[in-house]
């Protein structure tokens, strides 16, 4: 019994007891490589896998009667997730702490990878489910791509978002794959490609059903093997020829610089090395190309910056644990009452997540604009091609939109949007009950600051109420703040991070508290820079210098998206909870007092287009005038203690006091509600790279100069000296 035969025997054997990787031949000489076994749901490259394929691969070259190969994940059942290979161990790059260890692991993985190509047979892969990463690499080193159209079938090479590059060839295969512009756009972004979109760009040769992925694969070998070729013949044509393989390309260099250099790109170093590399496909010879590719692997992957990205991605991973719980359901109807801006968002959201959503105001026009807003986003789609016409009128299908609740006998989650006052939620679900709500259905509050305990009293099965407190605009943001109540049981909060998770959010479950955990630690941060502009600081000062530091969004900016009106009434909620710490600036009331609440009424701090100054600098003059105290503009390190440090505290205030479990909770919680810069790995591990006891003498002078709003909690005072 040959290798090959041998490896088939062993594949009967039971997936207890698997040696190597399941490789199969074909009495028409077609070997099948599968890159995982058949009880792996998730493939990775780890050593192991890697020591199995270059033994594979050493039998098959030598293997006279091989006339083709296909690579393929491993033969899952026909009615669950497909898999091909999702990339390397992110365990094993976070472990990498020495940049030439990380040069030769990628020099060992391309090597590996490139024998696929060396082969004198065609190689064909074929894909079905993830093929990210080290997986879209190996892919690329095959002669021929096939995907099936599955909706789990998603390509592309996501590296930046780890702070690296791919280093196992994909800044040269791609390129010289498809040209720099296309390649680029990939690599850069980091974007994902599903089945319709990779066949367009090119990525992959041809889209077929799942059932048919290996006998279309067989065929593809058979083909080039009639006409004994290894690969199709392909050059690249039009702009693609001139601006990678002419002097041309540069001007796709640069435009891909001046993208870089602007916004939060410029804090990430990946993206430009990435570039430096794709441009090396072109003009450098290629061994030197993927030497270099390495060499940049190696210094990128024990850069803080990846070590930051490497910890966000496993605090996304464990926040989508979140709903496993035994007791978590799935929910399937959904009535949501308020179709102002954040109702009509949820529940556009629910129902493109498979829900059916019945969306209920007693104003008529606002229901209109829900659908219409729904409407929207779907053509947007549409004419994206990431949906087909009939799907998106699926979608359509399941949001109806009323004045009247009709019938909730069937309901299981009930979910209010409306405004932020406590007796109007209360009545609310009280009504919902007395209308029929199921007993098992879930009770929630898409509140941003109000008591979900109080909400619960005197209802009948208060374990069911819970918060889901969806961020503005709920379409963009990525967190959800799942808020348990003194009376919420487990099965009703795990059952709410199922939703979160299908929702494609990351749930974070915390303690029922004044501002929870989000707006809690984003009160002090606009505070303050609601004072510095009365103390004479401009806007823009303030803003550039929280935008230098990495936010999304300067706070005034933030403040005019917010709204002043929200702002007044989630201050005189915190200021309730916490009077010491969280007086309001006076500006807030003041603003909303003269109407002007920010972009809702067409400007505030700035102008409708968010960049001049807006009409509320009249109110802001006013307010400095009647201090009568002359103007100061504070520096950037002012700014940054003033603004940053005081939410460093507030965010070890709420892990001592339990309204969240770990610290890892305030990270993923503020990286993701207030775009906290995700590279320092969030707001603890900047914290702690500053120095806690350099933040907590900076709060002690605040402190003596401003008054008791600066003063340093106990738990973070002991940090410092620990």
């Amino acid at each position: 019994m040959n290798g090959i035969e041998q490896d088939r025997a062993q594949t009967a054997a039971p997936a207890t007891a698997p040696i190597g990787l399941p490789v199969e031949i074909g009495d028409d000489g077609i070997v099948t490589l599968r890159l995982g076994r058949s009880d792996e749901r998730v493939v990775t490259i780890t050593p192991e896998r890697m020591s199995d394929l270059a033994a594979a691969l050493d039998r098959i070259a030598s293997d006279t009667r091989v006339r083709g190969v296909i690579v393929t994940g491993p033969n899952l059942p026909a009615e669950g997730p497909g898999m091909f290979c999702a990339g390397a161990d992110i365990q094993l790059i976070d472990s990498i702490a020495d940049a030439a260890a990380g040069e030769a692991a990628a020099t060992r993985g391309r090597t590996l990878l490139a024998r696929l190509q060396q082969l004198r047979v065609p190689v064909v892969a074929a894909i079905d489910g993830p093929c990210l990463g080290g997986g879209c690499e190996l892919a690329l080193f095959c002669d021929v791509r096939l995907a099936t159209d599955e909706p789990g079938t998603q390509i592309g090479l996501p590296e930046v978002k780890l702070g690296i590059l791919p280093g196992f060839g994909g800044t040269q295969t791609l390129p010289r794959l498809l040209g720099l512009p296309k390649a680029l756009d990939l690599i850069l972004t980091g974007r994902l490609l599903r089945g319709k979109q990779a066949l367009r760009t090119g990525l992959v040769d041809r889209l077929v059903p799942r059932t048919k992925l290996l006998a279309a694969a067989r065929a593809e070998v058979e083909k080039l093997a009639a006409k004994d070729r290894k690969r199709p013949a392909r050059r690249l044509r039009g702009l693609a020829f001139w601006l990678s393989k002419t002097p041309l390309r540069w001007f796709a260099a640069r435009a891909a610089t001046q993208q870089l250099q602007r916004g939060p790109g410029r804090f990430y170093p990946a993206p430009h090395a990435a570039l430096q590399s794709c441009l090396n496909a072109f003009t450098m010879p290629v061994e030197q190309g993927f030497a270099a590719e390495a060499r940049q692997l190696g210094r990128l992957v024990v850069t803080p910056i990846s070590k930051g990205l490497l910890r966000l991605f496993f605090l996304t991973e464990r926040s989508k644990r979140l709903g496993k719980h035994d007791a978590a359901r799935d929910l399937q109807r959904a009535l949501v009452v308020g179709g102002g801006v954040m109702g009509a968002g949820i529940a556009c959201e629910l129902a493109q997540r498979g829900l059916a959503v019945r969306l209920c105001d007693l104003d008529l026009q606002a229901l209109v604009r829900g659908k219409a807003r729904l409407g929207k986003e779907l053509d947007k789609r549409v004419r994206r091609k990431r949906l087909t016409a009939p799907e998106a009128m699926a979608i359509q299908d399941r949001l109806q939109a009323s004045t009247e609740w009709g019938h909730l006998r069937d309901t299981d989650l009930w979910l209010e949007a409306v405004v932020e006052d406590l007796q109007v939620k209360r009545k609310l679900m009280g009504l919902a009950i007395e209308r029929g709500l199921p007993e098992h259905a879930v009770l929630a509050t898409n509140t941003s600051s109000l008591s979900v305990t109080a909400m619960a009293e005197g209802l009948p099965h208060p374990e069911r109420v819970v918060g889901i407190h969806f961020f503005n605009p709920p379409e963009k943001m990525p967190l959800v703040e799942v808020i348990r109540g003194a009376t919420t049981d487990d099965a009703t909060v795990a059952t709410a991070c199922r939703l979160a998770v299908r929702m494609g959010k990351f749930p974070v479950v915390v303690g029922d508290a004044p501002g929870f955990l989000v707006n809690r630690c984003l009160a002090p941060y606009l505070n303050e820079a609601a004072r510095l502009v009365l103390e004479g600081t401009a806007p823009e000062a303030v803003d550039k210098a929280m935008l230098d530091l990495g936010m999304p969004m300067g706070p005034c900016r933030l403040l005019d998206e917010v709204g002043f009106d929200v702002a007044t009434k989630v201050s005189e909620v915190l200021q309730n909870g916490f009077p010491e710490r969280m007086q309001p600036c006076e500006l807030f009331a003041a603003m909303a007092g003269a109407g002007l609440l920010g972009q809702k009424t067409g400007g505030g701090i700035y102008g409708k287009d968010g960049k001049r100054p807006g009409p509320g600098r009249k109110v802001i003059a006013e307010l400095r005038a009647a201090h009568g105290t002359p103007g100061r503009e504070a520096s950037r390190s002012e700014i940054v203690q003033r603004l940053i440090y005081p939410m460093v505290d507030e965010a070890y205030r709420c892990v001592d006091e339990g309204i969240v479990a770990h610290e890892d909770d305030v990270d993923l919680g503020l990286v993701m509600g207030i775009g906290f810069p995700p590279f320092t790995g969030g707001i603890t591990r900047y914290a702690r790279r500053e120095g806690l006891s350099t933040i907590v003498h900076a709060l002690d002078e605040l402190a003596r100069l401003h008054g008791p709003r600066f003063e340093v909690s106990d738990g973070m005072r002991r940090r410092a000296t620990s």
